[in-house]
């Protein structure tokens, strides 16, 4: 079992690398700060092999960006396949301010008390209503409707602290604030976004995968080499089979 879950385990030079979700400025910063202090990546990001070979990051978008701004050649991920992991959407739980204000008097968007079709986002108030959001034009279109989700989320995100909140766990909407949900994505859609040069907004997808290898503790040294030794990624493999402790809630652990 250990040795199986670590051949999912991949070195992957950072050229191969996408990311699907645009990153948090302060958040990158600081987790930059963090690896390169530590000298070491603690948790590989998760990812899927997309169909024309590259490699799709769907949890750790800030390592992995982190990893490119410190200077390294290549990115450990741990792999996984479609079925591996479900795919949902975070809801924001954000306070109301002027953002509100001025995104409802955004004309690229369209807000309405009823739904008609698919919104891209639906706002639920402390007085129990809810507004749905769409493309003013063309709701249909799935540019349009990426760039009202990119408006919606960098409206609040830029000026407030953003509560995420799982789509299964319950939520009252407290006085003053608003809760923003979101439709979940397929992969196919993901990947679709990502082939024709665009990203998702930050903090919206949400990748649920057991089994996860964590505190893995990889050096910079080898991400950051122009060159390395493939006997030192192995020795390291090695090391970690027998050091990993597999947690009831289905983690992988890594104790050395």
């Amino acid at each position: 079992m250990m040795t199986s879950v670590l051949s999912t385990l991949k070195l992957i030079e950072i050229e191969k690398i996408c990311l699907h979700e645009a990153h948090e400025c302060m958040r990158l910063l600081e987790t930059s700060r963090a690896i390169e202090e530590d000298g070491m990546l603690r948790n590989p990001p998760l990812a899927v092999q997309m169909r024309d070979g590259r490699y799709l990051i769907i949890d750790g978008a800030h390592r992995t960006g982190s990893l490119h701004c410190i200077g390294c050649h290549r990115v450990p991920v741990q792999v996984v396949e479609e079925g591996e992991f479900k795919l949902e959407a975070w809801y924001h739980a954000v306070p109301v301010g002027e953002w509100l204000r001025t995104l409802q008097a955004d004309s690229f968007l369209r807000f309405t008390e009823q739904r008609e079709g698919e919104p891209v986002a639906e706002m639920d108030q402390a007085d129990g209503t809810t507004l749905f959001i769409y493309p003013a034009e063309r709701p249909d279109k799935p540019i349009n409707r990426l760039e009202a989700w990119h408006r919606i989320v960098m409206s609040y995100s830029s000026a407030h602290s953003v509560t995420r909140v799982a789509p299964s766990t319950p939520h009252v909407v407290q006085a003053d604030t608003v809760l923003m949900r979101f439709p979940a994505c397929h992969l196919s859609q993901l990947e679709e976004v990502v082939m024709t040069g665009n990203v998702m907004p930050a903090g919206v997808t949400r990748f649920t995968v057991p089994g996860r290898l964590l505190n893995l503790r990889i050096p910079l040294d080898l991400l950051k080499s122009e060159r390395y030794d493939r006997s030192d990624w192995e020795r390291l493999c090695a090391q970690w089979a027998g050091s990993l402790r597999l947690y009831s809630e289905a983690v992988y652990f890594c104790e050395v």
